[in-house]
């Protein structure tokens, strides 16, 4: 007989949990909130805008083991642009541009001579960026000394420049962590500087083809029709009922009953509280401090590509911190650790970012604009420091048949889509775990 679970939360946590469930045979219910399934990516059409808009923008790496598996299983993996080479495009406030690019050497070396042709640093950052390198391959720093720390020591333990700060690793961490140096926990951004800089490929970036919606939604919607599953949105669960260590029953703000063998939680760390009220599953494992993010979406009449060449770009020494080129008239400009800017008014951010955009990219100023539209993710992820790492719960709760999913759960790794879905195949072998022992006590 097929076994039920029931899926609370339609983000892509919620979603992937739901498809990986779905492959393994399970009867699966899900059940959203709000209207939209995606969470936080997610694709609409603004018609005041004048075209479709990712309510945020996203950059995968070419390490995302578990996600790449659930776009092949949605069928959507072939819609990905991957890098052959590291290769990120900056530029500054002066319009002038660099590239950082890796060369085909084995890592970490092929990052290295990418250091020595990058033009906006020296030797003195060059060498300050080998010995960072060497200090966290090397394990010189134990692991006990980089879980006590935030990565802004770390800089200083090991020497780095302010301008290797400011072009290089502080680019990075904003874009990888959604934090400042001195918000990031030094374990964190170690394993990541591990798989990403230390092992073959792992620098490469990958960028999707398509909007989020397109990517990472739709197709994961009809994978789930398709296999019989119930996706029900604008459907609160506002109840959890427990009896002898195991979870019963859900209820909806309508009242309505819901009965599954296993359950799994994928909403929002903030909301999770408000879920479990009662029951402390969380004990001090909460608290975690939300992050801001603040996407500026600009719509051209004429095509941009002669100006925006590359698909992104990094901005130095700006308030704004990346553009990506949407398609050939329509941008989308990121400010990540945004707490001070998501708190301006939204024509303010407009006319910053319009500002600074057009003292990087002089020639957009004969470019009228026809769309504007700023979007502020007030809790986009949480604050990555080392106290974080303390307060992010495991999959598995005190209760045998309820687990939790979600980027903040105890994933290894920041706030991420990877995390999302690392944290809900997770989830989904831990039921298959419980399963298989269930059988065996059967036999």
């Amino acid at each position: 007989m097929q076994k039920s679970v029931t899926v609370i939360g339609g983000g892509i946590a919620g979603l992937s949990a739901s498809v990986f469930l779905a492959k393994e045979g399970f009867t699966v219910s899900l059940y959203e909130a709000s209207p939209k399934l995606g969470g936080r990516t997610y694709s609409f059409y603004d018609k005041q805008f004048g075209g479709t808009i990712d309510n945020g923008q996203h950059i995968l790496a070419s390490w995302y083991s578990n996600t790449f598996d659930y776009l092949k299983i949605i069928g959507t993996y072939d819609k990905l642009y991957f890098q052959k080479q590291l290769e990120v495009n900056f530029t500054n406030s002066n319009a002038e541009n660099f590239t950082l690019r890796a060369s085909k050497l084995p890592p970490p070396l092929h990052l290295l001579k990418g250091l020595l042709s990058f033009k906006v640093l020296n030797a003195s950052d060059r060498y300050a960026a080998i010995r960072m390198i060497n200090t966290l391959k090397s394990g010189k720093l134990t692991e006990k000394e980089l879980l006590e720390i935030n990565v802004d020591v770390l800089f200083d333990k090991t020497s780095q420049t302010t301008r290797l700060i400011d072009s290089f690793w502080k680019p990075f961490i904003m874009a990888v962590f959604n934090s400042q140096p001195e918000n990031t926990s030094a374990f964190m951004f170690a394993e990541i500087i591990k798989t990403g800089f230390l092992e073959k490929g792992g620098s490469n970036l990958v960028l999707p083809d398509v909007f989020l919606s397109e990517l990472l939604v739709e197709p994961a919607v009809i994978y789930l029709q398709n296999h019989n599953c119930s996706i029900n949105t604008n459907k609160k669960i506002e109840k959890i009922n427990i009896n002898d260590n195991i979870l019963t029953s859900l209820y909806t703000e309508d009242k309505a009953e819901i009965k599954s063998d296993f359950y799994i939680s994928a909403v929002e760390y903030f909301n999770v509280k408000k879920l479990i009220n009662g029951y402390n599953i969380l004990s001090e494992k909460d608290g975690l401090s939300p992050s801001p993010i603040v996407n500026i979406h600009l719509k051209f009449d004429k095509d941009i590509t002669s100006v925006i060449k590359k698909r992104f770009y990094g901005i130095f020494n700006t308030k704004i911190q990346w553009v990506f080129r949407v398609n050939s008239d329509q941008v989308c400009v990121v400010i990540s650790s945004a707490k001070d800017i998501a708190e301006m008014d939204k024509n303010d951010i407009i006319l910053l970012c319009k500002t600074e955009l057009f003292e990087s990219f002089p020639e957009l100023k004969n470019i009228n604009i026809t769309g504007e539209r700023v979007i502020k993710e007030m809790r986009a992820t949480f604050v990555p420091d080392k106290e974080s790492l303390n307060k992010r719960p495991g999959n598995r709760t005190k209760f045998d048949n309820f687990y939790l999913a979600g980027d903040w759960t105890n994933t290894g790794l920041p706030a991420t889509i990877e995390g999302a879905v690392k944290s809900a195949r997770s989830c989904v072998n831990l039921i298959l775990s419980e399963e298989k022992n269930l059988n065996n006590i059967r036999l």
